[in-house]
């Protein structure tokens, strides 16, 4: 029986490994999956040792208050390795873990395949000579990615971007609306602050003040806020009930609140691809600790930080990812709520980033690959 040892250290490597997992196990039914992950991997997994929750961070400053503990689990997961032998590993995402793991399995003789690339082509370049060193097989989610790595003398495959697959409405406008009791005559405003606590207390008083002042200038405006699974109603309603805006909280419904609303502020991270996937137009935003802000100003090698933005090639897409203040957000949503000609020409710049994620299945076709190389 082929063993296999995976490791994702967040929810995105938990959904997007945990649906390729689900596809190889049906390709290789005697597939013996252990290692890290989260609820998504666990249904394929015989034996998990961490669970997502336990691995997850953000910020430079996190990850420096916890070395101690994230030190332990390095050293406890490599010593599964000795015990288990698996005959390879897939390390998805969680590059400052999961670099170093490479290094440990290569050590051992097992074949390292590493899935969703590190973006060395926006920081730590250094980290290429790590995967020409470490890493066997390279996947990568953007196109423009095979070309970069080429061009540093790594093969690297791309078989389209996941999210293709699973970001889309589950509803028509119409319905969605009625469902939740919103108005069809006022535009919809979109809220998504992110679902980490600290992405919560940073940014919902931030959005809440931006709502408030757009309301001020317009009277025909709606605004909601949707909720990921993993986050608790009561934790967003204190940021809330102060403010004389009403906020339609909607959960589990993220992708209609998105694909059928007017406009939507997003917090930088994968959600503002989903929503350029939606086409709908938005404006990226990031509050940041100082020390984060001039540590990432410093080691960033690109000069936008939204994914629709970095796939364009440019600013397509308002963002101000650092210091931001709710005048300026609201000023920006402004433009677009008046001006009609800057609204249809981001939405077909979103249009054309959504077409260079290249063709939908690319679950089924990352799982067909791996189980070629098994």
């Amino acid at each position: 029986m082929t063993k296999i040892f995976v490791l994702a250290g967040e929810l995105s490597g938990d959904l997007h490994g945990g649906n390729v997992l689900t596809e190889l196990v049906r390709l290789r039914p005697q597939l013996d999956i252990i290692g890290t992950g989260g609820k998504i991997i666990a249904e394929s997994a015989s034996e998990l040792f961490y669970h997502v929750e336990d691995l997850e961070v953000i910020g430079f400053l996190e990850v420096a208050k916890r070395y101690n503990y994230y030190k332990g689990v390095f050293d406890a997961v490599v010593s599964k390795l000795d015990e288990k032998k698996p005959d390879a590993v897939l390390l998805i995402d969680y590059p400052g873990f999961n670099l170093k793991l490479a290094a440990e399995a290569k050590k051992r003789g097992i074949k390292v395949i590493y899935y969703i690339a590190p973006h060395v082509w926006a920081w730590k370049k250094n980290r290429v000579e790590v995967i020409k060193k470490y890493v066997d097989e390279l996947i990568v989610l953007f196109p423009f990615e095979v070309d970069f790595f080429q061009k540093e003398g790594v093969k690297a495959h791309c078989f389209g971007h996941p999210l293709l697959d699973i970001v889309k409405p589950l509803s028509i406008r119409h319905e969605f609306l009625s469902r939740w009791g919103l108005d069809p005559d006022r535009k919809l405003i979109s809220l998504l602050p992110g679902s980490r606590a600290n992405e919560l207390k940073n940014h919902l008083p931030l959005l809440v003040k931006t709502a408030e002042i757009l309301t001020r200038s317009r009277d025909d405006l709606q605004f909601v806020l949707p909720i990921a699974p993993t986050t608790s109603e009561l934790s967003v309603l204190p940021f809330l009930q102060n403010s004389n805006v009403k906020f339609k909280i909607i959960k589990n419904e993220t992708y209609d609140a998105i694909a059928h609303a007017f406009f939507a502020l997003v917090a930088s991270g994968t959600a503002t691809l989903e929503t350029a996937i939606l086409e709908t137009p938005e404006v990226i935003f990031y509050k940041s600790s100082f020390l984060t802000y001039l540590i990432g100003k410093y080691v960033m090698r690109i000069k936008q930080v939204g994914l629709p933005n970095i796939i364009a090639g440019r600013a397509i897409v308002p963002e101000d990812p650092h210091f931001i203040s709710p005048e300026k957000m609201a000023k920006t949503v402004l433009v677009y709520l008046e001006n009609e000609s800057e609204y249809q020409s981001i939405k077909q710049e979103l249009k054309a980033v959504k077409s260079q994620l290249g063709d939908p299945g690319a679950y089924l076709k990352t799982a067909e690959f791996i189980n070629s190389i098994l």
